[in-house]
């Protein structure tokens, strides 16, 4: 695929997860901190999209950057990177202890970082990318959205797919809202949201 298609759209840290015309790779085809897994899998070829969802919560902070400025070499101009994180203002106490850093939550164990959209954007202008905020709160704990498409790649946790823990269980769902500062909860029902994630693109300018 990677050799045969001249537009590369990859998944870094898919686990499980395969999507039409996507190069899905997991840590042990391709680790993003390692920049001769890039050099050995791509050579000279352009990366057009990379898809990272869930994925670098898990790396220290240093190595997201380290993965930010090798990506760099690989993107075609204008390449995106799409990210989708536990987002660090989300207004629920309850949601930010099961997905922050060392979260209690069955696979947040090993979250080394809690990003907030006011994080992504300093780290997108000190590596040089152009970043546009997707879905997100903001340091008030209110809910900022766009038009959001899956061109870039399609998100799971985000207002439009997420299915889980707070759909699926009005008890868990009570625990989420009621850790929510009263005057933000009205936002939850109108916008028809419960868990979202921090969701950006970064450009390669």
């Amino acid at each position: 695929m990677i050799q045969k298609n001249p537009s590369i759209k990859l998944i870094a840290g898919a686990n499980f997860t395969e999507f039409d015309g996507w190069v899905a790779t997991d840590i042990d085809e391709l680790d993003i901190t390692q920049e001769r897994d890039f050099a050995f899998i791509f050579g000279d070829k352009k990366i057009d999209k990379i898809l990272l969802e869930h994925v670098i919560e898990h790396l220290v902070y240093d190595d997201f950057l380290f993965f930010l400025s090798i990506a760099k070499k690989y993107l075609s101009k204008n390449g995106v990177i799409r990210i989708a994180v536990p987002d660090a203002y989300h207004p629920s106490i309850y949601v930010r202890e099961l997905t922050g850093k060392n979260g209690t939550e069955p696979g947040a164990d090993d979250h080394k970082y809690h990003y907030s959209i006011d994080d992504l954007e300093q780290i997108a202008e000190r590596c040089g990318y152009k970043i546009k905020g997707l879905e997100y709160f903001d340091k008030d704990g209110v809910f900022h959205t766009s038009d959001l498409n899956f061109e870039n790649g399609y998100i799971s946790r985000c207002s439009k797919n997420y299915k889980g823990r707070f759909t699926d269980n009005d008890e868990e769902y009570e625990k989420m809202i009621q850790s929510v500062p009263r005057h933000l909860r009205k936002q939850f029902t109108e916008n028809n949201i419960s868990y979202t994630s921090l969701l950006v693109d970064l450009y390669n300018e």
